[in-house]
Parts: structure tokens; C-alpha cells; sequence
């Protein structure tokens, strides 16, 4: 299992997958309206060492809700804001799937992967959201939650829906006592032609709920 502080490496390995859901530079495809994406005020800016360096950057963990009635593929970008709202950073846009009615946690990296001591929040904005081409060829299935020496513990299946073998970024979002993100974890699964396998992740010290779920995908 690895940390968010592993995002960036995360990121460059995903591409190399030319996975379908990556955000895309080119033209947009048709857009959901905007308004039925909610952004989360409880979002957290964190400084770490991520990527296979250990470079210490800053990112925020921030959760949008979808309130359309179909899935959506969701892009947030931003910036990073000091505590007087100037902007002293921009952020890498972050994309997942949000089903109807769910909600899920971004990660935004600082755009140059850079430590910014200055920054204390961010101005986080919808960037896209349209339908996704299909449905994911992975999911999650009975995921649960248990509290473990003061941290909580999420478990679930990942069951692979599709004929093929693939692999997929498999996500956690922890949250403390007042429902702000903490961190996220992840791990790489590689799940057989219509396989299903367990996944665990442990949250930090303090934290009280969990969920899992399915980041990018490659087959």
C-alpha cells in the first residue's frame, strides 16, 4: 500500500497506462452543468515528500459531491491561496468518476510539485463534468469500517467485471472526527477476467470514517 505522498509517481505511472478517464487538455466533451457538482469547504492542505524522490510538495485533499442523476467523470482544478487569498500556487487538475449521489475525494498537487510554506487553503473549482464513456470494468463491493487502536480501518472487495485481466488504482479517504479529509491512500491491484480480491488500508491516528474506492483503470 502506498500514501497520498506517492501521488505524483502514482501519476506517471498511470499515464504510461494511457488509461481512459485521465483528465483530458483537448477539446471537452459535452458538459453536465457544474452546479450539480459541490465542492467541499472542508478541504485539507498538506505539505509531504511524494513521488519515488520523496520531493516535498503541497496538495489538498478536497471532496465533491455529484448531485446529477447520472455518473459523472469530474476534473477539479485551483489554486493554492495564502491567508490574506492571495493565490500563491496552481494546482494539477485531479479526475474520478462520482456515481449519482456519491461523493469522492480529489487530490491536487502543487502544478510544479513544490513546497509552498505560504499557502493555507486553496480556491478549488469544477473543470469538467460530463458522462463517462462506460461503466468501470472495475468495483467496490461490501466495504466496510472498523476502528482499530484510535484509527479506522476500511475493507472491501474489488471485483474485475470485465472479460480481460486489468489492473485499477484502488483509493482510500480517511477522515477525522469533524468529516475533513486526512489522507488518501492507494494501492495497485491486478485482478484476473472476472476475479475479485480483498483490500485494506489503515488510516492515520484520529481517524474516524473510511470508504473505498476505484481510481483509474488499465486493461
Amino acid at each position: 500500500m502506498s500514501y497520498l505522498v506517492g501521488v505524483r509517481r502514482f501519476v506517471l505511472v498511470v499515464s504510461c497506462w494511457a488509461l481512459a478517464g485521465c483528465p483530458r487538455d483537448n477539446s471537452k466533451p459535452p458538459q453536465a452543468d457544474h452546479a450539480l457538482i459541490a465542492i467541499s469547504p472542508k478541504l485539507t492542505v498538506r505539505t509531504d515528500a511524494i513521488g519515488d524522490e520523496g520531493k516535498p510538495a503541497t496538495f489538498v485533499l478536497v471532496d465533491a459531491d455529484n448531485h446529477s442523476t447520472e455518473e459523472l467523470l469530474v476534473t477539479l482544478t485551483g489554486d493554492l491561496v495564502d491567508d490574506h487569498g492571495a493565490v500563491v500556487g496552481h494546482l494539477r487538475k485531479d479526475e474520478l468518476r462520482i456515481p449519482s449521489g456519491g461523493r469522492r475525494t480529489f487530490a491536487l498537487v502543487d502544478d510544479h510539485v513544490t513546497a509552498r510554506a505560504s499557502a493555507t487553503s486553496a480556491k478549488i473549482e469544477v473543470d469538467s463534468a460530463s458522462l463517462p464513456l462506460g461503466p468501470s470494468p472495475m468495483r467496490i463491493t461490501e466495504g466496510h469500517v472498523f476502528a482499530d487502536n484510535g484509527r479506522a480501518v476500511a475493507q472491501a472487495y474489488v471485483i474485475n467485471d470485465s472479460d480481460h485481466a486489468g489492473k485499477a488504482i484502488v483509493i482510500a479517504g480517511f477522515y477525522d472526527a469533524d468529516g475533513k479529509p486526512m489522507t488518501r491512500p492507494y494501492s495497485v491491484i491486478e485482478l484476473g477476467a472476472g476475479a475479485k480480491q480483498t483490500a485494506q488500508f489503515v488510516g492515520p491516528p484520529g481517524s474516524k470514517t473510511a470508504y473505498i474506492f476505484i481510481g483509474e483503470t488499465a486493461y
